[in-house]
């Protein structure tokens, strides 16, 4: 998550908590783009309080005095919530999905394939900056992410993905509903894919591992138009008892050309949906 540190935190009176946060940002756990004055302020309580640090704070403060790009918007550290929020940021960000399993392969074949590396390091189990959380099914999901949301006191870190259900491109989601119960509950961040279902976005070569006897079949959805083939059941297609778990082979590189090969816009989507985790990671 970018971070907007002020400046009042390096003057408060709780130091230990202040190191604690500079070390996530260290550790690129969290991003931290400060102003000029902010990284000033830093570089002093670093020289007085953990001198250990100077070295990462002078690059900072470089980086201040020389910013490659406009600061984005990021979320306010105060030092009178300076314990609540180090507390948040410390807990893994959290996105709720249908299937943990199926839609976790998803994410991270997405991000690997669209080379967000920062979102591909976060789903390593060794770091544990990002957590699936797994919905039983999209009518639990609601219900879910709000649990998740209380797990949270002054920045709620969760996401949720849906799929839509659309059987047609023009219809509304059955699933609107549901959207809007996780924004009740305090979730801003929700994902419904465009598309029927994940099965939609799997690219060919994928199809291709998984059912090397139906090559024909697989070459007649390709020339299938994207509008037609977004909202089939392909579960039912290939059918249900025959479809893999795990959907995306760890060994199988995929590429962006593969996912745009689906049809215009969906690299765009999927962009997006990295973008809906980086505001929560």
């Amino acid at each position: 998550m970018r971070l907007d540190i002020e400046p009042e935190v390096f003057a408060s009176a709780d130091p230990v908590a202040t190191i604690d946060l500079i070390i996530l940002t260290l550790d690129g756990r969290h991003e931290w783009q400060p102003s000029l004055p902010v990284a000033s302020a830093a570089v002093q309580f670093v020289a007085r309080q953990v001198p250990a640090l100077s070295e990462y704070m002078q690059k900072v403060l470089v980086e201040a005095a020389n910013p490659a790009t406009p600061a984005a918007a990021a979320a306010k550290v105060r030092a009178g919530d300076l314990r609540a929020v180090l507390a948040d940021l410390s807990k893994p960000a959290v996105l709720v999905v249908e299937n943990r399993i199926g839609d976790g392969g998803f994410v991270r074949a997405v991000a690997a394939a669209l080379r967000d590396q920062r979102i591909v390091d976060a789903l390593q189990g060794d770091n544990d900056w990002l957590r699936l959380s797994n919905g039983g099914g999209c009518g639990q999901m609601p219900d879910l992410a709000a649990e998740e949301c209380r797990a949270f006191s002054m920045l709620v870190r969760v996401a949720v993905l849906f799929d839509s259900d659309r059987v047609e491109p023009d219809e509304p989601s059955p699933h609107h509903d549901k959207v809007a119960k996780c924004r009740e509950a305090g979730v801003r961040e929700v994902h419904l894919l465009t598309w029927r279902m994940m099965e939609n976005y799997v690219p060919f070569p994928v199809w291709e591992r998984h059912f090397p006897a139906r090559i024909n079949q697989i070459e007649e959805l390709r020339t299938r138009i994207p509008r037609q083939r977004g909202y089939q059941n392909l579960k039912d297609e290939f059918g249900r008892r025959n479809m893999p778990k795990r959907m995306f082979p760890d060994d199988l590189p995929l590429t962006e050309e593969d996912f745009a090969e689906l049809g215009p816009g969906v690299v765009t989507e999927l962009r997006e949906l990295l973008a809906m985790i980086h505001r929560i990671l």
